[in-house]
């Protein structure tokens, strides 16, 4: 084999997307002997606190370097002196100075450093700074800012998902390369796929992307990424709104209009948020599928185009939190939206057997009703001056769904037209309920023991009415597809975690979560009656970090489990064309992964290697039918699954120039003894980003962020490459009051899921184009009046956010 012919693709491709980003690993600054300095600053009462740390020089204390911190851990990085004095600001505590020797030490940690109360009162105050995109804790989480950066403008938090490092959507859901699925926490707590639809992207703060979680967290999934909300810190009131316009060539223009509201007097802190977007999406899918024995020939080109009308695409959101006299608080939260849409599918599938020459097109109209509401009441209260704490709350969310679709069928079948009218009515409610309570005693020295139960339940309803017209273009009810779905199922949790501090250079953490599963499903399709099944999982983990002189290691063990969602075990079958059509499998099992990380940080460097192993994995193909020239798209379980990866990440900043970049690569097999796949070959699979933030001087900001996906051959499957380039340009007026960004997303139109799979002698090949290759202009305005306020920390989300990692 010819090396230069494989990759020749991939260099071009690598050439392509990084054309547009300076070079920007030129890192010989950092061979020079450098220091950091790192801890956590309390208050006496153990509040976590906010300010500034500043480097000054002992000689003549010049400024050296500094940092901002708001949740009380603070690091500087960088020092080229062998002892500084560090200078601790804020206006709530006394300014702090001391002296810090490193001698032959790389890196000092400060542990805990507890202030003297001395605030100050202002008429108002304005925090200017330049903040980074990304930043990886010591502990491998990597943090997403997304607040006052240019993901800010994204019109959903998906879309700031595609732009986040090492995260990648497609098909199977929102996924961590090298790790797998994720599931979605906001402010700490488990939400639906449903739920994250309905946050407003101008509503999140930061984004966590948790590769190793510990037992505070559900097992489902194999990575955590949580989700975390603006809090307002200041009395009085805020207001912004915001209205963006997009432009793509494959939907026209949408809009979204996003206004958000703060206040705040003494204790009590109410939000609000309403997003409206109307305009049109679009989605393009082409599916090839062949079976090329001579006796079973079958040659099927499929077109399928998705059209929608937002017609009211609302979200919207009101909460309020009264502070517990600087030792916790409680709140309650109200989230919604409402989803009224028109939806065009057009669908065009070309049918070649033996014995037929068959052009099957439909017209699919939807008209779609989704709602979405949710309440969530909260209690946390702070028990000791370290910090112990106790947290009682719970969640609970309806969803309810409503589609009526009218289908035009025209066919041309060797010849002869053929037509036909149905209809399928579709309505289904999701109920979720989820009481929590969690215990953290804190001990003198840091040592943390966390304790907590959780119960989650969730019900779901759905009726599916399917109708085809007769002669007469009367409808008579279709019972073959036609299907009652109920499932219910009940997940008591337990766990306990402790971490630990040996000495001044090793943490630790040892965990063990324990989880009961019980089920019922109940279905009337082909009388298939009812599921019931019940089982216990126990899920230790544990983790290490080791601080030494010049490098930071860590190690991990997470065991995480993934169980189906609730629409892919309903077995009814889903219309998407004459011979096409989507069906749940409720006979399909979690899948179980037991995964191994290492990882070290030096400087500006990070660098992990890990395995996954994984017990009845699960993917979807498309298999056949009841008959020759049917199939059915459904989740299948895999005997077992390897994945092996490699992750080097570096970020770096200047007075004009804030970089992240990554490189990653991967090796997946996928085994399979039940469903005829054929192999492919295993092949590494790379994977490179890069986020770039460019200060032209006072004038504006420019943003560039690419990253690449190559080519994946895991066993069964082959997928081909996708990447992106967005280039973002934000300009400031009026003091800050208005903003005006433009964006251009997918500038080269490449970020498309694609590529093939041989199952059952047919050999299947899709692509699929998302509509995201798009420009957008972003104009935000934001006003209010700042009172005299004594600053505190408490916020509605920041026991919480502190109570899970």
């Amino acid at each position: 084999m010819n090396l230069a012919n494989v990759y020749q693709p991939f260099r071009k491709k690598v050439q392509q997307i990084f054309g547009l980003v300076p070079v920007l690993l030129s890192l010989a600054g950092y061979a020079q002997d450098l220091h950091s300095v790192s801890g956590k600053v309390l208050s006496r009462d153990g509040e976590v606190l906010m300010g500034n740390v500043v480097a000054l020089s002992v000689k003549d204390s010049s400024f050296l370097k500094g940092n901002s911190f708001l949740d009380g851990d603070f690091e500087l990085a960088g020092l080229d002196r062998r002892e500084v004095l560090l200078k601790l600001t804020s206006l709530q505590f006394k300014d702090t100075v001391f002296r810090v020797v490193f001698n032959e030490k790389q890196s000092v940690q400060l542990g805990v450093i507890v202030v003297n109360d001395g605030m100050r009162v202002l008429d108002a105050v304005e925090i200017v700074g330049e903040v980074p995109l990304f930043s990886a804790r010591p502990d491998g989480v990597l943090q997403v800012n997304v607040a006052n950066t240019v993901l800010a403008t994204s019109s959903s938090v998906n879309e700031i998902l595609t732009r986040t490092p090492q995260v990648t959507i497609d098909d199977d859901g929102i996924s961590v390369f090298g790790k797998g699925q994720a599931i979605i926490y906001l402010n700490g707590k488990r939400i639906t796929n449903e739920r994250l639809a309905a946050i407003s992207a101008s509503q999140v703060k930061s984004i966590e992307v948790i590769s190793n979680p510990s037992a505070i967290y559900d097992a489902e999934g194999k990575a955590v990424i949580n989700i975390i909300t603006k809090d307002n810190l200041q009395d009085g009131y805020r207001i912004s709104a915001q209205q963006q316009v997009t432009w793509s060539d494959m939907a026209g223009i949408a809009s979204s209009s996003i206004l958000n509201f703060n206040y705040k007097r003494r204790k009590v802190d109410v939000s609000g948020n309403y997003d409206l977007r109307l305009g049109n999406d679009a989605e393009l899918l082409y599916t090839s599928r062949v079976r090329p024995a001579q006796e079973d020939y079958l040659h099927s080109d499929l077109i399928w185009d998705f059209q929608r009308d937002f017609r009211n695409v609302s979200k919207y959101s009101l909460g309020a939190s009264y502070d517990l006299n600087g030792k916790g608080y409680a709140s309650v939260e109200y989230n919604g939206s409402y989803e009224r849409t028109d939806d065009l599918t057009r669908n065009r599938n070309h049918i070649v057997t033996l014995d037929e020459d068959g052009l099957y097109t439909s017209r699919v109209s939807r008209d779609g009703l989704i709602r979405n509401n949710s309440v969530t009441v909260n209690l946390f209260t702070i028990m000791d001056s370290l910090g112990s704490s106790f947290f009682i709350g719970g969640q609970l969310s309806k969803y309810t769904a409503t589609l009526l679709d009218n289908i035009d069928e025209d066919n041309v079948v060797n010849n002869e037209e053929v037509s036909r009218l149905l209809k399928s009515n579709q309505n289904s409610d999701i109920t979720i309920i989820n009481p929590q309570t969690d215990f953290v005693k804190v001990y003198t020295g840091g040592n943390r023991l966390s304790i907590g139960a959780k119960l989650s339940y969730a019900k779901i309803e759905s009726h599916l009415r399917f109708y085809r017209a007769n002669n007469e273009n009367e409808y008579e009810f279709d019972p073959v597809r036609s299907n009652d779905f109920e499932y219910e199922e009940t997940v008591p949790a337990a766990y306990v975690q402790y971490d630990g501090l040996l000495g001044k250079t090793i943490s630790y953490g040892l965990g063990l979560r324990s989880e009961w599963t019980r089920y019922t499903l109940n279905t009337t399709v082909q009388d298939n009656g009812m599921f019931r099944s019940s089982y216990i999982n126990v899920f230790p983990n544990a983790q290490m970090s080791i601080a030494l002189d010049k490098v930071k290691l860590r190690a991990a063990y997470t065991s995480r489990i993934t169980r189906p969602s609730y629409q892919s075990l309903s077995p009814s079958l889903i219309y998407q064309d004459a011979f096409t059509s989507i069906e749940g499998n409720p006979e399909l099992r979690p899948e179980k992964t037991h995964a191994f990380e290492m990882g070290a940080a030096l400087h500006a460097f990070d660098f992990k290697v890990g395995y996954n192993y994984t017990i009845d994995p699960m993917s979807g193909a498309a298999l056949r039918g009841d008959n020759d020239k049917s199939y059915v798209l459904k989740n299948l379980n895999f005997r077992s699954g390897h994945l092996y990866f490699a992750t080097l990440s570096a970020s770096f900043s200047t007075s004009w120039l804030t970089s992240t970049n990554t490189v990653s690569v991967s090796y997946n097999k996928l085994t399979d003894d039940q469903y005829g796949y054929k192999q492919v070959g295993v092949r590494p699979q790379i994977y490179i980003y890069s986020s770039n933030k460019i200060n032209v001087g006072n004038i504006v900001t420019v943003n560039l962020i690419g990253w690449y996906l190559g080519e994946k051959y895991y066993s069964l499957r082959y997928n081909k490459s996708r990447s992106i380039v967005a280039v973002g340009v934000e300009r400031e007026f009026l003091h800050k009051a208005i903003k005006c960004t433009l964006t251009a997303n997918d500038i080269f139109h490449t970020n498309h899921a694609a590529g093939t799979y041989d199952v059952g002698e047919t050999f299947v090949t899709y692509n699929r184009l998302y509509n995201l290759n798009y420009y957008r202009f972003a104009l935000t305005y934001t006003f209010g009046q700042l009172k005299k306020i004594q600053y505190k920390s408490k916020s509605t989300g920041e026991a919480e956010n502190s109570r899970v990692r």
